[in-house]
């Protein structure tokens, strides 16, 4: 697996995709079958299956599809997806950036905060197919957590043990504090909020390599292959900056 992008190539617009993460999320919990997001059966069955929480994108039909494509899997994909609520942690930005250009997400301990986080529910081919897509010993370990949550729906499980995919540079600070990512709800925060573009915009005005690089340019140059030594160097400097991992 490339270290600079687990995910297939799109004929997305790069700037588009790099500050549209984590994208958007349904309203409700779903069935992802491959294309598309699906209402979830009353009757869906969850035995079998291993729990993953989502922080970021792996919430997202749109993260999903790009994910599971048909031509990486060798059979139907049925991913449920469920909302849940957790006590005493937060989203927040991991010191790391992604091969697309994104400020991605992970997780860190919060007390007082109440977050929404989703489960993926994940078969075996499902679960290796996500592990291809999170640099696990690059940029993610796969680790498993026991957390405080309730599930939003009643009806829908509500596991004591979940795996997560936590960062394994730590958590990106900000004047030395985590910063929590704005576009996942959360009560009771106590660290401070910045949206995508907001943090994109803070690195591309700390970190940028040339004074005359506007920011669509600099972000531009992290993106893909030809953004590796770019990259690489702005997450040098994140990773000095960064706090290990507590949740």
């Amino acid at each position: 697996m490339s270290k600079t992008d687990a995910y297939p190539e799109t004929d997305e617009d790069p700037l588009t995709r790099a500050l549209g993460y984590p994208y958007p999320t349904h309203p409700e919990d779903y069935l992802f079958t491959g294309a598309r997001a699906e209402p979830l059966p009353a009757d869906f069955t969850f035995e079998g299956l291993t729990p993953v929480i989502a922080v970021g994108s792996n919430r997202s039909p749109r993260q999903l599809e790009r994910k599971f494509a048909p031509r990486y899997m060798n059979g139907p994909v049925r991913i449920a997806v469920t909302r849940i609520k957790a006590r005493d942690v937060d989203v927040v930005f991991a010191a790391h950036l992604a091969g697309y250009g994104s400020a991605p997400a992970t997780l860190a301990k919060s007390p007082g905060a109440l977050t929404e986080l989703w489960v993926t529910w994940l078969d075996r081919p499902a679960l290796d197919r996500m592990d291809a897509t999170e640099g696990l010993g690059v940029h993610y370990d796969r680790v498993s957590i026991s957390l405080d949550v309730t599930s939003v729906d009643p009806t829908r499980p509500t596991p004591k043990t979940m795996l997560l995919y936590a960062a394994r540079c730590g958590v990106l600070t900000r004047d030395g504090s985590p910063v929590a990512v704005a576009e996942i709800p959360s009560e009771g925060r106590s660290f401070p909020v910045m949206s995508q573009i907001e943090m994109l915009q803070h690195l591309h005005n700390r970190h940028r390599f040339n004074e005359d690089h506007g920011f669509e340019e600099w972000l531009l140059g992290l993106i893909g292959t030809k953004g590796d030594k770019a990259r690489d160097a702005v997450e040098a400097k994140i990773i000095a900056e960064a706090l290990p991992m507590r949740f």
